[in-house]
């Protein structure tokens, strides 16, 4: 039976040092959904966003109180690490590819695919083994297609264009095994409107394969061009959630 929810986040409380950030705040985002999360800097939307991801400043401060649930399952997730084997990935504002790199190697960095060869086989290690880089250009090269994205997976990512750039991180995290939802922090910030309207297109249609997706912007005629529900914060509390056709 398919679970009704990707994500529930549910009476989410963090307080810093005497003063609460967030306030009893649910979320929940169902598979196929593009979901909006929405509110002014300082409205709480980084930090449940790190509460979700185990980030290392929620735990170092006390945790948080309040349930999250992947697929209807009740999660603990003490890390970024833990968050991806949940399924879960994130597209940041700020790139965090490696310039000398090519496209494919960004793609595939801490999942390379290797193949045996004779000092391997005799050693009995697989570190030893020599990349496969046929396969791996194959599954950028089916990722960076999926976006609708011409570049070549061979070319360095020093020197491409920007827009070019925030395509190669979403590359990288559809190309996970076993994505069911996946953030995209203010991800349109740094595009032309010709890149921004590829990458909604590019949204949607991952939508349309079953992940879910929470899109976090300050740019509301795109929550209304791209979700199918608000959610909005402000000063760490839930204002509102709808659904976006119902929203002006």
């Amino acid at each position: 039976m398919e679970k009704e929810y990707a994500l529930e986040m549910k009476n989410i409380e963090k307080e810093y040092y005497g003063n609460k950030v967030l306030k009893n705040v649910s979320l929940s985002v169902k598979p196929g959904e593009i979901h909006a999360l929405v509110g002014e800097n300082g409205a709480g939307k980084s930090t449940l966003m790190n509460v979700l991801f185990g980030m290392p400043v929620i735990h170092a401060t006390g945790g948080f109180s309040g349930e999250v649930y992947i697929d209807g399952e009740k999660v603990d997730i003490k890390s970024p690490y833990e968050a991806m084997k949940q399924g879960i990935g994130m597209v940041h504002q700020e790139f965090m590819l490696i310039p000398n790199f090519t496209v494919t190697e960004n793609i595939k960095v801490n999942r390379e695919i290797t193949k045996a060869n004779f000092i391997s086989k005799l050693s009995k290690s697989k570190g030893m083994e020599t990349l496969n880089t046929k396969a791996m250009n194959s599954d950028a090269r089916k990722a960076l297609d999926t976006l609708g994205i011409g570049i070549e997976e061979w070319a360095r990512v020093a020197g491409l264009p920007v827009g070019h750039m925030q395509f190669i991180e979403i590359a990288r995290e559809i190309d996970k095994t076993g994505i069911k939802l996946l953030v995209f922090d203010e991800p349109t910030a740094v595009l032309a409107e010709s890149e921004a309207d590829r990458l909604i297109a590019a949204m949607k249609q991952l939508s349309a394969s079953g992940i879910a997706i929470l899109f976090i912007t300050h740019r509301l005629t795109e929550v209304l061009q791209a979700a199918d529900t608000v959610t909005i914060l402000r000063d760490g509390e839930l204002v509102a959630t709808r659904k976006a056709e119902d929203t002006s």
